[in-house]
Order: C-alpha cells, then sequence, then structure tokens
C-alpha cells in the first residue's frame, strides 16, 4: 500500500521545473537529428570536387547547403589593402591575408589567401594584383564574433572577417558577404601566403546535452520523492 500525500507548494514549483528540463532535453534531441544531417551534408559536399562558385551560388538560391564546399572562382585581386587576419598556427599566435577578390561574372568575395609572417604596413597589397587567375578553396561561412573578441584594428590586426567591411567599395556590384573563401592547394605564386584551408570542425554534443537535461530532470524527480519519503508524506506497505 502506497499512501502519498504530496506538498502543494512543492508540487506546484516542480511542475514548471520539469517541463522546462524536459523541453529542454527533447529540444536537444531535434538539434541532434538536425547535427547529423548537417554534416552528412557538408562531409558528401567536400567530397565533391570543385565547382565553379557561380553555380554553388546558384544552388544555394534553390536551398542547397553550400557551406565547406569546394569552390573554383576566375577573376583578380582587387586594388585594396590586405588585412591580417589573427590566426592559430601550430599553437602559436599568426596571422592570414585577406583580401577582396573580384570574380570574372561580376561576384565579389573576400579571399582568406593563408598564413603570412607578420601584420603587414598600412596599403600593403599582395604580389600579381589585376592580373586575371583561377583559384580554389573552402567556402567558410562568417559569423558575428561574441562579445569577448577584440574589435578589429581597420589599419591593423583583425579578429574576424568583417566581410561587410572588406567589401564595402565593392557594394554597387553583386557582393558574397556571408562567406569567405580559404584558399587550398599549393601556392599559386612563390611569393603569396601559405594556404590555410579551412575545415568543418563542427561538433556535435547534442547527445550529451539532451542526456544532461533528462538527467536532471530525474534527479528533480528523485528529490521531490525523497523529500516526501523524509517528511513522511510519501509511505509504503502502511496499513489503512
Amino acid at each position: 500500500m502506497i499512501r502519498f500525500s504530496p506538498a502543494p507548494g512543492l508540487s506546484l514549483v516542480m511542475i514548471p521545473v520539469l517541463t522546462l528540463l524536459i523541453a529542454l532535453g527533447v529540444w536537444q534531441v531535434k538539434r541532434l537529428h538536425w547535427k547529423i544531417e548537417l554534416l552528412a551534408s557538408i562531409e558528401q559536399g567536400q567530397a565533391m570536387p570543385p565547382a565553379p562558385l557561380s553555380s554553388l551560388l546558384e544552388a544555394k538560391s534553390q536551398g542547397d547547403l553550400i557551406a565547406w564546399r569546394k569552390a573554383e572562382v576566375t577573376g583578380h585581386i582587387a586594388d585594396e589593402p590586405v588585412r591580417a587576419l589573427y590566426a592559430i598556427k601550430y599553437g602559436k599566435p599568426a596571422q592570414r591575408a585577406l583580401a577582396p577578390f573580384i570574380m570574372d561574372d561580376g561576384n565579389i568575395i573576400a579571399i582568406d589567401f593563408g598564413y603570412i609572417d607578420h601584420i603587414p604596413k598600412p596599403g600593403f597589397r599582395l604580389s600579381h594584383t589585376g592580373q586575371t587567375v583561377t583559384v580554389q578553396g573552402i567556402l567558410k561561412p562568417v559569423k558575428k564574433p561574441g562579445k569577448f573578441v577584440p574589435p578589429n584594428q581597420m589599419d591593423g590586426l583583425w579578429y574576424w572577417p568583417d566581410t561587410k567591411t572588406i567589401l564595402a567599395p565593392f557594394f554597387a556590384n553583386r557582393t558574397v558577404e556571408n562567406y569567405v573563401l580559404d584558399l587550398d592547394g599549393p601556392q599559386a605564386f612563390p611569393n603569396w601566403p601559405e594556404p590555410a584551408p579551412a575545415h568543418a570542425n563542427i561538433p556535435n554534443n547534442h547527445l550529451d546535452y539532451a542526456l544532461t537535461w533528462f538527467g536532471l530532470a530525474l534527479a528533480a524527480i528523485g528529490i521531490y520523492f525523497g523529500w516526501h519519503k523524509r517528511t513522511g508524506r510519501l509511505r509504503f506497505g502502511d496499513k489503512v
């Protein structure tokens, strides 16, 4: 025989607490399925040969995922100063060279040309600027930084690829603002930076998060009934 006399106040508190914890767990399960599908799409895309960026943008307009795809562009480096982007190389601080690239089809994209060994002086430009070249790389999506990332120094070190600012002189033309093309493969010219291609190291911890929320819900239930047991509100085997 079980006798249970729930405490009204504690029971009212438990309802929203359990609802929230279970809802968070269910949400993480949904995120888990979404992340699995996303990673599968990225893996499939990276296994494909490089495609012209113009065709990838057309596919994007049809709803396809193009982030982290291998892309090829033909055009020339714009006559704009190179920006030094903060990076880590072999565990040590380093810089990568960012510059706008004007494609033959009218699109303009920021390209990460790879590692440079110093912060370039204001006005520094890469060699072969203005010369038509064809380069390949990985199309990396750009995300706004968190609040702890230092602001970019316009004439010094940049801490995130602010493509809107980089491409500002070209807004009258077609721009690709939300992506950076990280060059992949050997150096196109001996005096160009060392390519440092991006890789989609996207974590998938949603199962751990879901188990954490469901575990907290079970712990809350255990505390709830444990308190009732200690206070005599929950009894087992008592006679009526």
